[in-house]
């Protein structure tokens, strides 16, 4: 089932690429700026990775971080590029070029990189629940017609982010935690986010054992331990953008805590809390309306099935679940998981750019548990098919229109 699975992810990818360089070839780009900076006046098959973030990642794979603004964009991906660039695609630059072998290395990482998440994420499914193979492969499915499917074949992290995201988890759920911090240090230089995956150690080593009334020292203590190993790679590259750009006349350099992130992503990109509430971002929230809509059902689902066990964060254990149900969608086993849901999409809607949220969430498990479970649903109750459908045109048609739009070079981002 597993090669199966990573035959469906490939294929996926393959159409996705297949149709974004058709759509190019014959509607050309709105804007100029991939032409421009690769120096050239031709319709190169590469061009068409080369849209929005791209641009930057380009940028710092070939210059390192020259501008302020660059470090809203965290370094793992350009130096997997140009190490990737400087070794096994060295041939290549004799060819293409120095640029576009380095805009093809972050490619092929992000495809490469696709294709291990379907399979990581099969593999969290089956060590979370492994009497369920049906619903791990479902969800990878889901995954593999993820809607913002050009964005995961382009020069971006997300697909990057996503597998490490979904291995780390794994180990988590195998008690290989301090492997998890390691893995998940990496990816905080991959994208802040990652610090969030914290939650996993005190959830599991301080607060299960509260509630079975445990010692929780040494939990506490690794807890600790483990956050800083999680926070590593996004405090070095805060202390390299420190060094590099810091001066006197920056007002972010005299803060308490000097965070040049957090100032890049209010000077820079207008995030913060509420600040995208305005009436031009309408249409933004209107792009955003599925996968919130989306979120919203999947977490009332999971919820209603045990709503005094969720809302105590397991304090109540509520009733007691049977066999089939701690195999499925509404296992207890996965409420951690339902709690990021949860904060991530009050954070999303709260102090992000809201259409964003589309591509934030591809590393989401639960989004991918819930819509697998719909379908699993579909094939046995009648009153599941409508919903499932919908779930699955919306998907294809938003995963189509976008590689149309993305080979453009025209809007959303």
């Amino acid at each position: 089932m597993l090669k199966q699975l990573y035959l469906v992810a490939v294929t996926s990818r393959l159409i996705t690429i297949g149709l974004a360089i058709l759509t190019y070839y014959f509607t050309g780009s709105y804007d100029s700026s991939a032409e421009i900076q690769l120096e050239t006046t031709s319709k190169h098959v590469l061009n068409v990775f080369l849209r929005w973030d791209a641009l930057y990642f380009l940028h710092i794979a070939e210059h390192g971080y020259i501008y302020e603004q660059e470090t809203a964009f965290f370094p793992v991906l350009p130096l997997l590029s140009r190490a990737l660039t400087h070794s096994v695609f060295l041939p290549l630059r004799q060819i293409l070029g120095t640029k576009y072998t380095l805009l093809l290395s972050g490619v092929t990482i992000a495809n490469v990189s696709f294709v291990l998440a379907a399979g990581a994420l099969y593999k969290l499914t089956l060590a979370l629940l492994p009497g369920n193979k049906r619903l791990a492969y479902m969800s990878s499915i889901a995954f593999c017609l993820s809607p913002p499917a050009m964005f995961m074949s382009s020069f971006y992290t997300e697909s990057l982010f996503a597998f490490l995201t979904f291995t780390g988890m794994t180990y988590i759920a195998q008690k290989k935690y301090f492997t998890a911090a390691l893995l998940w240090g990496i990816t905080s230089a991959i994208r802040s986010n990652a610090i969030i995956y914290s939650g996993f150690f005190y959830y599991d080593l301080i607060w299960t054992r509260l509630i079975k009334r445990q010692h929780i020292t040494t939990g506490i203590l690794k807890s600790i331990l483990y956050t800083l190993t999680v926070c590593s790679g996004f405090v070095f590259f805060q202390y390299l953008g420190y060094q590099r750009f810091c001066s006197l006349d920056r007002q972010w350099c005299t803060e308490k805590i000097p965070l040049l992130y957090s100032f890049v992503q209010k000077e820079y990109w207008g995030n913060g809390f509420l600040a995208y509430y305005e009436m031009k971002q309408i249409p933004n929230f209107l792009l955003a309306a599925p996968i919130i809509a989306l979120s919203v059902l999947g977490l009332k689902e999971y919820v209603k099935s045990n709503p005094s066990r969720f809302l105590s964060i397991g304090l109540m254990s509520g009733q007691k679940s049977t066999t089939v149900e701690d195999q499925s969608y509404t296992s207890p086993k996965l409420s951690v998981y339902m709690y990021l849901w949860v904060f991530l999409l009050l954070y999303v809607v709260t102090s992000m750019h809201i259409q964003v949220i589309i591509r934030f969430f591809t590393s989401l498990p639960p989004l991918y548990w819930f819509v697998g479970d719909v379908w699993i649903k579909a094939f046995k109750e009648k009153r599941s098919v409508v919903f499932a459908n919908i779930i699955l045109g919306y998907f294809v048609f938003y995963g189509l229109t976008g590689i149309v739009l993305f080979s453009s070079f025209l809007p959303p981002a």
